[in-house]
């Protein structure tokens, strides 16, 4: 009867050894298959996309720009201002409305207190159904007063110049 016998190194694995490795070898086996499968298998990462940016007419504007894109505003009205983010049974078409025509609708100091105050309750487009969920948050304690007259311009420079579909 064999006791010990050398493995691939040369080295000599004493047979006590030898179960124990084989136990390890028969535990690591399907744990390295299972790695293997899930890394092979998951979606891959996200690639960044390049969203072209529609001109701004001037240069208070293009900070306005920068300024919505830092405080977030793209996340519910979109990065070109067209809304379309879901907010169930908001009275403006279950969505959160965009902002490209504003300009229709507020005059640049009603824009700037509505951006610094907020909006806490938006209309329900059905009496019976659930408060809408999203709310346009009120900025004053985290935006300059130059940053809200900068993100005024520039949304009121998003107003179409041509006739066409009024805002609301």
């Amino acid at each position: 009867m064999k006791t010990s016998s050398p493995d691939f190194h040369g080295h000599v694995i004493h047979a006590p050894y030898r179960s124990n490795v084989n136990r390890a070898l028969l535990f690591a086996l399907p744990v390295v298959v299972l790695v293997g499968a899930s890394l092979f298998s998951r979606s891959p990462f996200p690639v960044a996309q390049h969203i072209p940016i529609a001109a701004v007419p001037d240069a208070v504007a293009q900070r306005g720009r920068l300024v919505y894109d830092r405080y977030g505003c793209a996340l519910c009205h979109g990065s070109e201002g067209k809304g379309g983010f879901a907010n169930q049974n908001a009275e403006t078409d279950g969505k959160v409305p965009g902002v490209t025509r504003v300009a229709e609708g507020y005059t640049a100091s009603e824009l700037k207190r509505l951006i610094l105050t907020g909006k806490s309750v938006i209309g329900k487009a059905s009496a019976a159904g659930p408060r809408p969920p999203y709310r346009m948050p009120g900025w004053q304690d985290r935006m300059t007063g130059q940053d809200a007259e900068d993100v005024v311009r520039y949304l009121m420079s998003l107003n179409p110049k041509s006739a066409g579909e009024k805002w609301r």
